[in-house]
Formats: C-alpha cells, sequence, structure tokens
C-alpha cells in the first residue's frame, strides 16, 4: 500500500509540474470521451423513443391493412371508384363484430398519398405541397391516444372538426405553406376551399412507421368528405384497441387470428413492434457507438505523443531513480501510474462535456430517425464512457512505460548528452500486441450480436472476440499505411521552395522534423474533413445523376400517373393535357418485359449452352425532337419514320449486367447493326425486329433505363406499364401542377419533387455520419493542440536562441501559425480532395461526365477549408503562446 501512494504521490507531482502539457493530454482522453458519451446517449435515446408510446404509433394496440406499400412509405394513391386497396362494409362490419367478442374498439380510417395543398388565393398560384393525408371518424381516432392541437392550443383533435370542409395540419406542413389557423387551404380534387382548424405536432404522426409524414408533413380530413374530394369512402386501415390489462401474448394472439383469416394486405401488432424497434434500437446504437471510437482512438494517440515527450524529457530524472534503486518495473508503475490519473481526469471531464453534448447531438439523432428525442441523463452512458477511456489510457500508454523502463542509470554520469530510450522490438510487439487484443475484446462486445446475425446461418460462427480483434488489427494496419502516406506528403512540404522567406523555411523545416507526429495529427483532421465533406458531395452528386436521367432520357420535367384502367387511361391524359397551354412536349412511356429468344433465327448458344436472357423493352411516343436512347456506339437511333416498323435499337451491355446475364457485349451473341432478333414479348407472343442502332450508357457501369428500344405502334405488343412524362415551361409549373391535382384520377409529380424526396433522405441517412465527423474534428482539434503544445516543450531551446538572435515573440508566433496553418490546410485539401475524387469516380460511373466538385457544394467547399486553417490557429493560439511567451533566460535555464 505504502508503494502505491509512492507511485500516485510521485505521478500528481510530474503531472503538476508539466501542468499545461497534462492539460492537452487530459484534453486528448476528454474527447475521446466525450465523444462516446454523447454518442452513447444518443443510441440510448434512440431505444427509448423507439419502443415507448408504441400503442400512438400503431394507431393501436393492432392494426390491419388493405394497402399493398404498407411501413415506412406507407401510402395509396387513391382512385376514387376504381380503387381496389380499401376495405368493404362487410369487412368493416366484420371487425366491429370481431371486435366485440373480444372487448375490444376499433377505428376505421384511410391513409391517402395523392392530395395536395396550397394557399386559396384567387390572384396567384403557390407550388402545391403533397402530404399524406388521414381521413378519419373524429369521434373514434384518438382511441390510441389524445391529439392535442399546437394551435388553437390544448383542443383535441375531435373537437376542432365542426361538419363542414375542415382540414387539420401537421407543423411542418402549415410552416411550408406558410398557413395559419383560419386561413382557406386550396386542396387537390377540390375546388371547394377548406378552411384550416387546427395545427397539430408534427411527431404525432411522423415517425420511423411514416417518413413521407416526416418530410412533408400530412393533414386530417373528416371521412365524410371523401366525396367532396372525389374519393372512395371506404376506409384502407383499421386501427384496434385491446381492453386495458391485455397482455403482450393476448395481442400477439389476437393478430395472428387475424392473419389466419387472409382478409388484409398486413396486419402489425405493438409486441412485434416493440421487437422490431428494440432489434433497430440496438443495431443503431452500437453502429453509432463504433464510428465514435475514432475520437477515442485520436485521444489515445495524444495520450501516446505526450507520455512519448515526457519520457524523453525526464531520461536524468529516470535515470536517478535506478541509481537509487528502482528498479525497472517499478519506473514502469510510475508512469502507469500518470497514465493511469491522465485517463480518470480526463475520463471526468470527458462525461461532463459528453452528457453537456448529448443535447445537441441529439438534434442529428431526431434527424436519423424522424421523431423526437427526448433528453434524460444516462448513467450507462457514463459507464460506457469512463471505461473506454480508462481502458484506451492505460493500453496506449504501454509504450512510453516501456521506453521509461529502458533508461539506463549511466546517464546520470552524462547528464549533457542527449539519450532518447528506445524500446526493443520485442517490447514493441507486445506493446501493439496489447492494443489489438484490449481494443479487439472491446470492439467484439460491441459489434457482438451483430456479428451472431450475421453467421447466425454457419454451422460453427466465429467467436465475436475474434472478429473484434481482427477488426481492429485491420484498422490499425490501414491507420499504419495512411499514416506512412502523410509522413511522405510531411517529408514533401518540408522540401518545396521557400523563394528566400525566412518564417516559411522556418515553418517548413519545423513541419518536417517530427514526421510521424504530424503525420498523425494530419491524418486526424484530414479524416474529419473527408467525413464531412463526402456526406455533402456524394449526396449532391447523387442528385445530379437524377437530374441527367430525366433531362436526357426521360425528356421532361412532370411526370403523370394515369389512376385510371389502362384502356381509359390515355384518353383522360390526352383530355387534361390538352387544356394546359404551358405543355412542350409529351411523352408516352410504355414498359415491357421480354427475352431474347434467337438471333438471325438461330438459338443463342453461350459456353456450350442453348440460352435466352430477360429484357426490358421501353416504347416511346414523344414530340419531343431531343429525346435520345443513349450514346450512340453503331447505326443510327429510332426517328419518327420508323413508327410501326419492326425495328429495334438495342443497348449495349454493361458491366452490372454482364455479370448477371453471363455476357460482356451483344458481339458474343452474334449482334450487330443489321441482325434479326427474335423477341418473346409478355410471356407470349414472339416477334423478329431488325437492329438498326446499338447505344451505349452513360458509362461502363450505369444499366440503362431499358434494355431495349422499339418504335410505337408495333402490331403484337400489349400496352404495358404506362406513364406520361411531359416538358412544362418552367415559370407555369406552379400552374400545371395546381390544374392537374383538381382531376383526382391522374398524379403528377414534378422532378424537383424526387430531387426534394432524395435530398430529405440522403440528410437523414447523413445525420448520424455528421455528427460522428463533427466530433471526431472536435477530438483531431485537441489532439492538434496537444501536438503544438510538444512540439513547444521540445523546441524551448530553439525558441530561446531565436529570441537571442532578435526574433520578437511575434515573430516566433508568426512561425508557428504559418507551421500549423500549412497542416490545417494540408489537412482540409487531403480530406475534400479525397471527398472530390469519390464523387468524381460516382458522377462518371453514373453520366459519364466526372464532376470533382457539385454544383451546390461550392460554399461548403471554402466553408470545410476555411474550418481547417481556423482550427489550426486557434489550436496554435491556445498551446504555444505559454511557452512563446517565457523569457529567454527562464528557457536556456530550463534546458
Amino acid at each position: 500500500m505504502r508503494r502505491i501512494l509512492f507511485y500516485v504521490r510521485h505521478a500528481v507531482k510530474n503531472l503538476r509540474h508539466s501542468g499545461h502539457w497534462t492539460t492537452f493530454a487530459v484534453f486528448c482522453v476528454a474527447a475521446g470521451v466525450a465523444t462516446v458519451v454523447a454518442l452513447r446517449s444518443l443510441g440510448l435515446a434512440i431505444n427509448d423513443s423507439l419502443i415507448t408510446n408504441l400503442r400512438q404509433v400503431n394507431h393501436g394496440d393492432i392494426n390491419v391493412s388493405a394497402i399493398v406499400s404498407y411501413g415506412p412509405f406507407a401510402g395509396t394513391l387513391q382512385r376514387g371508384d376504381y380503387e381496389v386497396q380499401v376495405m368493404s362494409k362487410n369487412t368493416v362490419d366484420f371487425m366491429r363484430n370481431w371486435a366485440a367478442g373480444h372487448n375490444a374498439v376499433i377505428s376505421a380510417y384511410a391513409l391517402v398519398s395523392n392530395i395536395r395543398f396550397t394557399p386559396f388565393n384567387q390572384t396567384s398560384t403557390g407550388a402545391p405541397q403533397f402530404a399524406s393525408s388521414f381521413l378519419i371518424d373524429p369521434k373514434t381516432y384518438e382511441m390510441s391516444g389524445a391529439v392535442v392541437a399546437l394551435d388553437p392550443a390544448g383542443v383535441r383533435l375531435k373537437d376542432l372538426f365542426t361538419g363542414d370542409h375542415d382540414v387539420v395540419m401537421s407543423k411542418n406542413l402549415a410552416d411550408a405553406q406558410h398557413l395559419k389557423v383560419g386561413d382557406k387551404v386550396r386542396v387537390s380534387n377540390s375546388d371547394e376551399p377548406f378552411i384550416l382548424r387546427g395545427i397539430v405536432a408534427t411527431e404525432t404522426e411522423s415517425s420511423i412507421n411514416n417518413i413521407l409524414a416526416s418530410f412533408f408533413g400530412f393533414a386530417y380530413f373528416d371521412i365524410a368528405q371523401a366525396t367532396t374530394l372525389q374519393l372512395n369512402p371506404n376506409p384502407n386501415t383499421i386501427s384496434i384497441v385491446m381492453p386495458d390489462g391485455a397482455t403482450g401474448d393476448e395481442i400477439s394472439q389476437a393478430a395472428d387470428e387475424l392473419i389466419a383469416m387472409t382478409r388484409f394486405r398486413d396486419v402489425n401488432a405493438t409486441p412485434w413492434l416493440l421487437k422490431r424497434n428494440q432489434e433497430i434500437a440496438d443495431l443503431i446504437g452500437r453502429f453509432i457507438v463504433t464510428m465514435g471510437l475514432g475520437a477515442m482512438l485520436i485521444g489515445g494517440v495524444g495520450i501516446m505523443n505526450t507520455m512519448l515527450v515526457l519520457v524523453g524529457r525526464r531520461t536524468l530524472e529516470i535515470a536517478a531513480l535506478k541509481t537509487f534503486g528502482l528498479k525497472g518495473r517499478q519506473i514502469a508503475a510510475l508512469f502507469m501510474a500518470e497514465a493511469f490519473l491522465l485517463g480518470v481526469m480526463g475520463s471526468i471531464l470527458g462525461v461532463i462535456a459528453g452528457i453537456g453534448l448529448s443535447g445537441a447531438v441529439n438534434v442529428f439523432g431526431e434527424t436519423f430517425l424522424q421523431q423526437k428525442l427526448p433528453w434524460r441523463f444516462h448513467p450507462e452512458a457514463v459507464v460506457y464512457g469512463v471505461i473506454l477511456g480508462m481502458v484506451v489510457t492505460l493500453v496506449f500508454g504501454v509504450l512510453p512505460v516501456l521506453m521509461a523502463s529502458n533508461v539506463r542509470p549511466a546517464i546520470v554520469l552524462r547528464p549533457n548528452e542527449t539519450h532518447i530510450p528506445r524500446a526493443s522490438l520485442f517490447q514493441m510487439l507486445i506493446a501493439l500486441a496489447a492494443v489489438v487484443v484490449v481494443l479487439g475484446i472491446v470492439a467484439g462486445q460491441i459489434i457482438g450480436p451483430v456479428v451472431d446475425t450475421v453467421f447466425s446461418k454457419m454451422a460453427h460462427p466465429p467467436s465475436p472476440t475474434l472478429v473484434g480483434i481482427a477488426l481492429v488489427a485491420v484498422t490499425l494496419l490501414i491507420l499504419a499505411v495512411l499514416t506512412g502516406l502523410m509522413w511522405l506528403i510531411v517529408w514533401l512540404i518540408g522540401r518545396l521552395p521557400t523563394f528566400g522567406q525566412v518564417d516559411l523555411r522556418l515553418a517548413l523545416r519545423n513541419l518536417s522534423s517530427r514526421r510521424v507526429r504530424t503525420a498523425t495529427t494530419l491524418l486526424a483532421l484530414a479524416s474529419g474533413m473527408f467525413a464531412l465533406s463526402a456526406i455533402t458531395y456524394f449526396g449532391l452528386g447523387a442528385r445530379e445523376i437524377i437530374r441527367f436521367q430525366f433531362a436526357q432520357t426521360l425528356g421532361g420535367n412532370v411526370m403523370m400517373f394515369p389512376l385510371v384502367p389502362r384502356q381509359l387511361a390515355q384518353p383522360v391524359v390526352k383530355t387534361l393535357l390538352s387544356t394546359q397551354n404551358s405543355v412542350q412536349y409529351d411523352t408516352l412511356l410504355n414498359i415491357n418485359l421480354g427475352r431474347l429468344t434467337a438471333v438471325d433465327g438461330k438459338t443463342i448458344k453461350l459456353v456450350g449452352k442453348f440460352k435466352n436472357f430477360p429484357l426490358s423493352i421501353l416504347t416511346r411516343d414523344t414530340d419531343n425532337p431531343a429525346l435520345n436512347s443513349g450514346p450512340l456506339l453503331a447505326g443510327r437511333d429510332l426517328t419518327a419514320d420508323d413508327r410501326g416498323k419492326d425495328v429495334i435499337v438495342l443497348v449495349q451491355q454493361n458491366a452490372i449486367g454482364g455479370l448477371v446475364q453471363g455476357f460482356e457485349s451483344l458481339d458474343e451473341l452474334g449482334i450487330e447493326v443489321g441482325t434479326k432478333v427474335q423477341l418473346q414479348l409478355n410471356g407470349r407472343n414472339s416477334h423478329t425486329f431488325e437492329v438498326v442502332g446499338i447505344v451505349g450508357t452513360a458509362s461502363r457501369f450505369t444499366p440503362g433505363l431499358a434494355n431495349a428500344y422499339i418504335p410505337p405502334d408495333v402490331l403484337g405488343l400489349n400496352a404495358g406499364y404506362q406513364i406520361n412524362v411531359v416538358q412544362v415551361q418552367p415559370e407555369q409549373m406552379d400552374t400545371f401542377l395546381t390544374n392537374i391535382s383538381k382531376f383526382p384520377l391522374v398524379f403528377a409529380v414534378d422532378v424537383s419533387f424526387i430531387d426534394g424526396l432524395l435530398k430529405r433522405l440522403i440528410d437523414q441517412l447523413a445525420a448520424i455520419p455528421t455528427v460522428v465527423g463533427i466530433l471526431s474534428l472536435l477530438a483531431a482539434a485537441v489532439i492538434m493542440a496537444n501536438t503544438v503544445s510538444l512540439t513547444m516543450l521540445e523546441r524551448r531551446q530553439q525558441i530561446g536562441v531565436l529570441k537571442v538572435l532578435g526574433l520578437s515573440r511575434r515573430r516566433v508566433l508568426r512561425v508557428v501559425l504559418l507551421e500549423n496553418i500549412v497542416i490545417g490546410l494540408l489537412g482540409g485539401v487531403i480530406g475534400i480532395g479525397l471527398s472530390s475524387l469519390g464523387v468524381s469516380v460516382l458522377t462518371l460511373i453514373g453520366i459519364g461526365v466526372g464532376i470533382p466538385l457539385p454544383s451546390d457544394a461550392t460554399v461548403i467547399t471554402v466553408g470545410l477549408v476555411a474550418a481547417s486553417v481556423i482550427i489550426a490557429i486557434v489550436a496554435t493560439l491556445l498551446s504555444a503562446r505559454v511557452a512563446i511567451g517565457e523569457t529567454v533566460a527562464k528557457i536556456l535555464h530550463y534546458e
């Protein structure tokens, strides 16, 4: 016990003596712990949100639906009298009798997706806003939980409806349309204005179960208004609330009973939701913490760098202690005590910071989950962070401890000789093995359930611990390679010409004096910048590809989906378009499926086997002269003169198709311009076409919209799935959509809607990586400040000499600032450059042209580079001013 107290007292004394550098070392640990605590708290908050209030999310204990696409993107384009995804009166009556027999109550309602909203204004037309709509019975809908309005505050949903043309909106929908209670609202399918009677919280319906309501908002209508809206008055969903006290098993049993009746397309019960959401929450929580371990590793590197420098500075002290009889293991215990204290202080500070950050981090979690995350204190997150902080600190302190134990007592006799202790190869391998094994065990515990799920079908699944160790080993190997690349960059930068600039020459020389440490700092900064820029760049790149496909291949900016039976669709659409003066071009897309069965009358033989290949066939009846089938490789494209002729344009095989179908080029099948190919259309009739052209796709890796193009009016080709694509004058877009929305049997979507949906999905999916990137960048800023602080400690003699030679304090600070601005600028450029390279490859694959900087990313790029430089400046000012401000006599005396 006395020996332990000696170790602790000596460690406290040394840490206090090196107070400035100890502070930054503590910050390194604290940054990692704060990240882990904040992210673990986020994971637990997600868990709380997903497993609470499930009855309201499910609109009851059991929910049965007639909708085909039920789930997060549930919805149906209501077709009025033609609608089939509804429940008949007999089904509703049956459910009432079933509920009465089980002492349950039900509420029937309809979820509708083809209603749009605009402010009712006689002088101007705004952009119609798509939203999910619930046609409800106000008297029964709230049986699973009260819905209380935000405005008028405190009023129940059932009390907002007056029996007239009423609508109640979510806050995000009302805000998007700049509506307030009492305003008139133009609703699609009707010329009658509806009155906005109330505004409810967005999270009332928005959740992981209804993402569209989160994105675009929702509205409630009295189901009695279905006829006014030209919609089918029958419900498509029924909510069931079991009697109070019903257990999870009883609810599940009742839901299984309903499934066995095969009356419904989907049946969901709260016990099933609970199990599913618990699995999702656990998976998300583990994923989040795993992503946050990078910040913890950055903190560990900071601890190791600090202890390595302090060991190098205290070799004489260590040698003296050994001459007094302390053995190597006792010296190791002294430094391990210092690492332990650093871990304790860093963990305490990190826990406090992490709890403070968790509230802000929850905002990103709400974006990802699309529902509210109530904040509360999570003791588990604190324990998680402290344990990880202590483990990482002690593990990364192993190498400095081993180096300290190697100091020889003979140094006392040669105090003026520089001696940097080194660990032996065997000791370095021990230290590396300790890092891999300990962190691998931790990682194995985090990803254990994921490993069990992935390898559940294997007879002998691998141990999660072994998988964790392997992952850590591979990660460290990758980090070592990346650090080596950064080392090379630092070496090259140090040899750049300075054109006679003394300050720049000093900065570049200092930059390359400790290349490994500078390389690790550069890697941390570049990683954070890459994470933040990649999220933005890849999202914008994907949107560029979507816009290109619509502009070049589909030939329009509005897609129209007829909701009437196929035989009535085109006459209805043509009549409707004839009344719109803003339409420039109209294209009818007819999509069919076929099989390529023969070439020039011969059965296709490939690799010794007779084969046929599935094809998607697109017919375009258009008046758009700019429309094409793709980049022309041979022959010609289809023309207006080809109408009704048995000619075809084939799309050259792409890389993905080659893997699926087993051939890389049409040449392998003997197909060229002039070849006669035989297709079996829609699984029935065979038809022979002459190949008049072969086109490519935007790139070798991009699949086309179809495998083949044939002209309209070809005999024997049945009408497949049809979509109208029209080009509308951009300035008339809002008026066009509003006019179309009055007709209930045609649903029109402009390209900006699809682009907006894609943007919101990208923003949602990127929320967690973004917050992890921000926290990792903060950790990188701390390690940069720590690196500058350690550099100043090592250069005290150099600073003293420069001051003796006449350099002012401001001039010395300028050199240090210049040095670290170069690091910050390099980190930003490297991170953003890698993102640019990635998005260039993405757009090259998608549209055939590499776009290194998406058109909307300029401001973000400048902001990230500026942030990187600012981080470098702030880190330098915080950590270098103390050393630079000391007097020359004190510095040289210390040395």
